[in-house]
């Protein structure tokens, strides 16, 4: 089945756990990928891999001692990435965000360079989207970035309360246009 119908139908059936309509688009996944030192980075976490769009071209630059752990809470697109990609480095895991520290811990990851998340922030209660952001701190080299989207802005205040810095960028070329925050311990 074609990737983008996978997903549509996907959505059709339950669109809070989905949270778009098709998957990111190449304007997004550049935008997000600028901000990955590939080189220098050993260990990438992905939240929210969908249809493996962003995790391919992850693997395309990664290093080839690199580390990529996705999370996919939907089974259905969890066992399509595990039909669709095949890499040594890449470890795709159905559960949530939230554990994060579990599957680093299980797979020998140390800390993260970065951890990206294309989740859909707005569905998630309160206090899992808090675990999430208390987590991802936690998980973070004293370096690393955690590159996530949005789709609906005032957001920028509560990132205070994880992060020290962080910069936003509109990316009006996806569907639906997206917030792209970019944050550092």
């Amino acid at each position: 089945m074609n990737e983008k119908v996978l997903f549509f139908s996907l959505f059709m059936k339950k669109p809070k756990e989905i949270g778009s309509v098709i998957p990111s688009s190449n304007f997004l996944v550049k935008e997000i990928l600028k901000n990955i030192d590939f080189k220098s980075s050993k260990y990438i976490v992905e939240y929210g891999s969908g249809t493996g769009c962003i995790t391919k071209e992850i693997l395309k630059r990664a290093r080839s001692d690199a580390k990529i752990l996705c999370f996919e809470t939907n089974k259905n697109l969890y066992n399509h990435l595990k039909r669709s990609l095949k890499d040594k480095r890449l470890i795709i895991v159905n559960d949530g965000a939230e554990n994060i520290a579990r599957y680093m811990g299980k797979y020998k990851i140390p800390e993260a360079d970065y951890v990206i998340a294309v989740l859909s922030f707005f569905t998630l209660g309160k206090e899992k989207k808090h675990a999430i952001m208390k987590e991802t701190k936690k998980a973070l080299s004293d370096n690393g970035k955690f590159i996530f989207c949005r789709y609906v802005p005032n957001f920028e205040r509560k990132l205070s309360n994880y992060f020290s810095n962080s910069s936003m960028k509109f990316v009006p070329f996806n569907i639906p246009p997206s917030l792209l925050y970019v944050c550092g311990k």
